[in-house]
Order: C-alpha cells, then sequence, then structure tokens
C-alpha cells in the first residue's frame, strides 16, 4: 500500500471548551433519563465542585442552555430559585429555527408548504384515533376563535388549534415542529392580517374552515380532513401572508 505524499487535509485536534464538556455531561444526562423534565440543577457552586471546573464556565454553560430552551433559571435566592430542567423545548427550537430562516434566506412560502404536508398528515392521522373529548376540545378552541376581537388573540387561537390537531394525531414530534413553525412565522401572518381591509371578514372565513376541519376529523375521514387541511394553509398563505410583489422573503 502506497503512502499518501505531500501534505494530509487534516489538522490538529481541539480540545473541547470547559463549558462544552459540561453541555455534553448534561446533554447526556437528559438522553439517558438521569435528568427529566422539573428536575432542579444543584447550585453553581456544587456544579462546578462536582465538575471540577471554576463557576464561570458553569455559568456560561448553563446560559447556552438556557438560551436553546432546555432549562429555566429562576433569579434570586431561596428554595424556588435556580436552574430547572424544561418541560418544553418550543423556545429553544423556535428561536433555533428564526435564526436559521434568517440565515440561510429561507422564504415563507418554503416553510407554509412544509407545514402544509405536516399537518396533512396531522389530520388524516388525528381522523383516525380522535375521540369525542379531543374533537370536543377543538370545538372549544374555534368557538374562542370566532369570539376574537383583536389579530393578536386570533392569532394565539389559531396557533393553539393547529397545535392540538398535531397533538391528536399521536406523534409526540409534531406538536413541537408545529409550535416552532408557527412561532417563526408569526409576525409574518400578523403583518399579513394588518394590510387586509377587514380582518373580520376573514376570520369569520377561517372560522368556518376550522369548523368544517374539525368535523371532518370528528365523522373519521382522514383523506377529506387532509385534503381540508392543507388546502386551508395554501390558502391563507396566497390571501393573507403573500406580500402583494407575490414573493415572500424571510420573516
Amino acid at each position: 500500500m502506497e503512502e499518501t505524499s505531500g501534505e494530509l487535509p487534516f489538522q490538529a485536534v481541539e480540545q473541547r471548551r470547559t463549558f462544552e464538556q459540561i453541555l455534553l455531561q448534561i446533554e447526556e444526562a437528559i438522553i439517558d433519563g438521569r435528568l427529566k423534565p422539573g428536575d432542579r440543577l444543584p447550585p453553581e457552586r456544587d456544579l462546578a465542585q462536582t465538575f471540577g471546573v471554576s463557576r464561570a464556565s458553569v455559568r456560561e454553560a448553563l446560559r447556552v442552555l438556557e438560551m436553546f430552551g432546555v432549562i429555566v433559571a429562576r433569579r434570586g435566592t431561596g428554595p424556588d430559585a435556580g436552574s430547572i430542567v424544561a418541560g418544553s423545548a418550543q423556545n429553544g427550537l423556535e428561536s433555533a429555527l428564526r435564526l436559521h430562516v434568517g440565515l440561510l434566506r429561507i422564504p415563507t412560502k418554503d416553510m407554509v408548504e412544509m407545514r402544509a404536508v405536516l399537518e396533512q398528515r396531522a389530520a388524516q392521522k388525528a381522523a383516525e384515533r380522535a375521540d369525542d373529548k379531543m374533537t370536543r376540545h377543538l370545538h372549544e378552541i374555534v368557538d374562542g376563535m370566532r369570539a376574537a376581537t383583536s389579530i393578536g388573540d386570533f392569532n394565539e387561537l389559531d396557533t393553539e388549534f393547529h397545535v392540538e390537531l398535531a397533538r391528536v394525531s399521536g406523534n409526540a414530534l409534531l406538536p413541537v415542529l408545529m409550535e416552532a413553525l408557527r412561532g417563526t412565522m408569526r409576525r409574518a401572518m400578523l403583518e399579513g392580517f394588518e394590510r387586509l381591509p377587514d380582518w373580520r371578514a376573514e376570520r369569520d372565513h377561517l372560522v368556518g374552515e376550522h369548523e368544517r376541519m374539525t368535523s371532518l376529523i370528528e365523522a373519521g375521514d382522514g383523506e377529506a380532513a387532509g385534503a381540508a387541511v392543507q388546502s386551508h394553509v395554501m390558502r391563507f398563505y396566497r390571501h393573507v401572508m403573500e406580500p402583494e410583489t407575490g414573493q415572500a422573503g424571510p420573516q
């Protein structure tokens, strides 16, 4: 076997920074189930002693975890202070997605199309497994949407409906993805509503679409429910979100 001549395409291996080693250990503890949502991490002083590092390194690692929504930091002193393992990754995932959308200049239309695909599948699965309690909750959210008097309140309830639809599908990842997608597109959706001459007319139309989607899920018609959700998502984009130029840039 011949030896490779010339310079090798390798570089010296960099030693992990201290806070990265702490992050890795905490990540492994979460994956292994040794740390669960609601668990409280020891105080910074104790963590520094356990890891054999400075408190500054521990603080840096905790700040990164907080930024990604892995922990919730409660300031001050007393029994309620300290870092708690978060019960939801929504904020961290949404922040990461929003940053990547901005950096990569991902068009809003691409996010909408991906959302339509995911929600079509969610509606199909929801129609297969939804019980009376699940569909009753969807109907209650739609009733709230009908009574909404502000764009912001309506958007919050609209988001709640679609996240709940994803939850009813039975796929544990879908609600997390839906919350992140909706949060990332929130500004574009609100701005689209504000451009309408009569946002309440659009609200009423959307309420009707949501009622139909819920009824189809209630009837167990997965194919029709999936088609209705996909049509709803894309119609809303074309009618409300898409700027007058016809091109949706990153939001």
